[in-house]
């Protein structure tokens, strides 16, 4: 059946409010395997432009790890992103943690999701100018594609 076949790991963020000149709202889906989670979180246009910089630069040397860190983890949305390698071969990954706004405001009702999504440098290296681009030009989305376990 076709809704048996595998989905392939997948990172999206685009904007999803603007006020400009010094205000976004980040909306980031991620599908892996079987999990998908959305949250949305605010950054500022410079913040976003500096830390996709950031993990271009870490692209061409990755060791330790680059992130992306957008709204705060308390309660009212947030993305972190953390690229580091897994093994001496080189394999990258991207660590996803996102936590959703809450509902009814009771804190135990935050909507988290955390998984490690494996990627290739590349392909971070691609989402990140396309994460700068948004950041210039606050439109489109960047999507970071992963591999299939």
């Amino acid at each position: 059946m076709e809704d048996d076949l595998p989905i392939q790991p997948s990172l999206t963020t685009r904007i999803a409010w603007l006020d400009p000149p010094d205000m976004v709202e980040l909306e980031t889906r991620v599908i892996a395997g079987n999990w998908r989670g959305v949250a949305r979180a605010y950054t500022s246009p410079d913040k976003l432009r500096r830390a996709a910089k950031s993990v271009q630069e870490w692209c061409h040397q990755p060791e330790g790890q680059a992130e992306i860190n957008a709204g705060t983890d308390n309660g009212t949305g947030w993305m972190r992103l953390r690229f580091y390698p897994v093994d001496l071969a080189g394999h990258v990954v991207c660590h996803v943690d996102l936590a959703a706004e809450e509902i009814g405001r009771r804190p135990d009702s935050v909507r988290r999701l955390s998984l490690e999504m494996r990627s290739e440098v590349g392909l971070i290296e691609r989402y990140a100018r396309h994460l700068e681009t948004i950041a210039e030009s606050l439109g489109e989305e960047a999507v970071l594609l992963g591999l299939h376990e």
